[in-house]
């Protein structure tokens, strides 16, 4: 029997690297014998960079920028061959900070730009920088200011080579640049800010927006995932790259549609399965990859959301890994995951395989 594994990181608990380990185990404990293609994968956040250098190999290179709030920081970026892949989570991610009014309003991206140049400066041509789990929200003006941005100009100074690169930026999120599915009132407030800051920072994105549809012709507000990160779609487009799916385009890279033509089963999940997870999530991803080749799959996360009302025609069936009551900080507990995972995905099998 074929089985792919494929299950994105459980955040705050454990990575994608350990849950499909901790599932790989398990089958292993019920078919010995089975073939196990064994996936890690993010959709383009938190865990990216593991999940590709554990299929792809490729060596880490380590760059001094700043974080966030401003504050010096050692960020790697994958090389494989001349492809660099760049978290942004690791120069502005939400973990870096307790969000606060405070934080909403100085966190800035201004070190992203270090790590882009300095890719480049390595001799990459194809880039692609992730964007989910981010804490700043400043519309991606300091990553344009890192490349020496003149809001009155429009001009860019941009490193030797650059005409030659290749930029993508990978997203999960569909919003536009500014509005009320912008970046400022849909992800705001979770990273500290108050309703003033939301609606002020709103203004000035709608503000940008006008200044960028007349001086460059790009129409943010029309552009899905302009408005990712914080902003930082955005400032991808005026960086001369485009945004694509970050489930697709790791999906790609991994070859992932070739396993699952001719698989038996497929196993997946996250942290929590909700009704965002259609958005071009992991789980859903899979989920659609799987049905158009006829191969069911299942998906296992650590909780589900009760917005989750899609599962009938997507999935065999989605499971918690949840045993008892517990406190978050207790059901998020790495090793308590990791045990409960194991014990669901055995249990799981021991029922396919009776009815396969």
């Amino acid at each position: 029997m074929k089985i792919v594994v494929a299950i994105d990181s459980f955040k705050g608990s454990a990575s994608s690297v350990e849950v499909n380990r901790s599932v790989e185990k398990a089958i292993k404990l019920v078919l010995p014998d089975a073939n196990i293609k064994m996936f890690p994968i993010a959709d383009g956040g938190e865990g990216t960079l593991e999940a590709l250098k554990l299929v792809l190999g490729g060596e880490y290179c380590s760059v001094s920028t700043i974080d966030l709030m401003g504050q010096p920081i050692q960020a790697s970026f994958l090389k494989v061959g001349n492809t660099a892949f760049i978290e942004s989570t690791s120069v502005v991610g939400m973990d870096k900070i307790i969000p606060s009014p405070e934080t909403f309003e100085q966190a800035n991206s201004f070190g992203l730009g270090v790590l882009l140049k300095e890719a480049v400066h390595q001799g990459c041509q194809e880039i692609y920088l992730t964007l989910g789990g981010t804490g700043s929200s400043d519309g991606g003006l300091s990553l344009l200011e890192s490349f020496g941005f003149d809001e009155k100009t429009f001009k860019l100074q941009f490193p030797a080579s650059w005409e030659d690169v290749r930029l993508t930026g990978l997203t999960d999120v569909q919003n536009i640049y500014a509005g009320k599915s912008g970046f400022a009132h849909v992800f705001g407030k979770q990273k500290g800010g108050s309703d003033l800051q939301v609606e002020a920072r709103d203004q000035v994105a709608s503000d940008f927006a006008l200044l960028v549809k007349e001086q460059t012709g790009i129409d943010l507000q029309a552009v899905a995932g302009s408005g990712a990160a914080g902003g930082l779609g955005a400032a991808i487009l005026l960086l001369g790259g485009r945004l694509e799916s970050g489930f697709d385009r790791i999906a790609s890279v991994l070859c992932l549609e070739e396993d699952i033509k001719d698989a038996d089963l497929v196993i997946t999940g996250e942290g929590r399965l909700d009704s965002q997870s259609k958005e071009g999530k992991v789980p859903y991803g899979l989920a659609s990859l799987a049905k158009k080749h006829g191969v069911p799959i299942i998906a296992i996360c650590g909780m589900i959301a009760d917005d989750t009302d899609w599962i009938g025609d997507d999935f065999l069936g989605i499971f918690s890994i949840q045993k008892q009551i517990l406190s978050l900080q207790q059901a998020m507990d790495k090793e308590e995951t990791l045990r409960n995972l194991e014990f669901v995905t055995r249990n799981i099998l021991q029922v396919f395989v009776k009815n396969y």
